[in-house]
């Protein structure tokens, strides 16, 4: 009998240590377990991330980029700044538009990822671009973009209300901001947000008119505007745009595949696949 209790607290010690697993590496993708984890993850799935999420051009048009360029009509050519953008979703969608005629920055934190973004918009070259960056560290002026958005990514932030923040600073008065709430919490204490809180927090931000919207079963799309008002930034080059990592304090100067800041020296490169790597200087 002792034996049979003995089995059975071992078999239930096994399905306990997997549920756990499956909790921290699957259901909330590392986030309890710190960023290099999250990182690690996503890095490890870069490859097969499409296949899994397997998105649908016509949903992705009809959720995604058509809803942005009514929100952002007559205008047609607005600057765009996708952070967590993954391997490329919100961009390609972007980009696949009739009328979009603008430019597109993606910003992750998953090199890896990245470089499968620049492998599914490598038609579209000369109209995006990639940076491998924090969240928390924006290497841009402050109200430079059209629009910003962050899409299935805060809630597996270390610092979500810092990056709420950041992406606030980078829009320009008048510019449309789109993030998403995480609505199914089951599995996410302490991570997610209610619509009330999300709203409060953009205020808070200074992004009025925001609204949540219905739109995955895990998801809402929240819309909102930030304060004032500004000339369109429109599709500017990123060499008028882009900061150094290090300093903070200058716009960096491009030489072929490297970018130059006067004030530090920081030197960035961009790899083979054509992301530019500011990452390694901001550790």
């Amino acid at each position: 009998m002792n034996d049979w209790l003995s089995m059975l607290l071992l078999v239930l010690l096994a399905v306990a240590i997997i549920a756990l697993g499956w909790w921290l590496l699957i259901a909330t993708e590392g986030v309890y377990l710190g960023r290099r984890v999250v990182v690690w993850l996503y890095d490890l799935f870069a490859d097969r991330y499409d296949r899994v999420k397997n998105y649908y051009r016509e949903y992705e048009h009809m959720y995604l980029a058509q809803p942005v360029m009514e929100r952002i009509a007559p205008h047609r050519s607005p600057l765009v700044l996708d952070v967590a953008t993954g391997t490329g979703r919100l961009p390609l969608a972007l980009l696949r538009h009739a009328h979009f005629q603008g430019r597109v920055i993606g910003l992750d934190l998953s090199r890896r990822m990245l470089r499968q973004a620049a492998r599914n918009l490598y038609i579209f070259d000369d109209r995006v671009t990639f940076i491998w960056g924090s969240a928390e560290n924006l290497p841009f002026p402050n109200d430079t973009f059209d629009v910003v958005t962050c899409l299935e990514a805060l809630e597996f932030m270390v610092r979500p209300q810092i990056v709420l923040g950041e992406l606030a600073r980078v829009l320009r008065p008048g510019g449309l901001l789109l993030v998403s709430q995480r609505i199914n919490t089951r599995l996410m204490p302490g991570k997610v947000w209610s619509s009330g809180q999300i709203l409060e927090l953009l205020a808070e931000c200074g992004i009025q008119d925001a609204q949540a919207q219905i739109w995955q079963v895990d998801y809402r799309k929240v819309w909102g505007y930030k304060a004032g008002s500004s000339p369109v930034t429109g599709g500017r080059p990123l060499a008028e745009v882009l900061r150094c990592p290090r300093c903070r304090a200058q716009i960096l100067e491009q030489r072929e595949q490297t970018w130059l800041c006067g004030n530090c020296g920081a030197r960035v490169y961009t790899g083979a696949d054509g992301v530019i790597e500011m990452y390694p200087l901001e550790r």
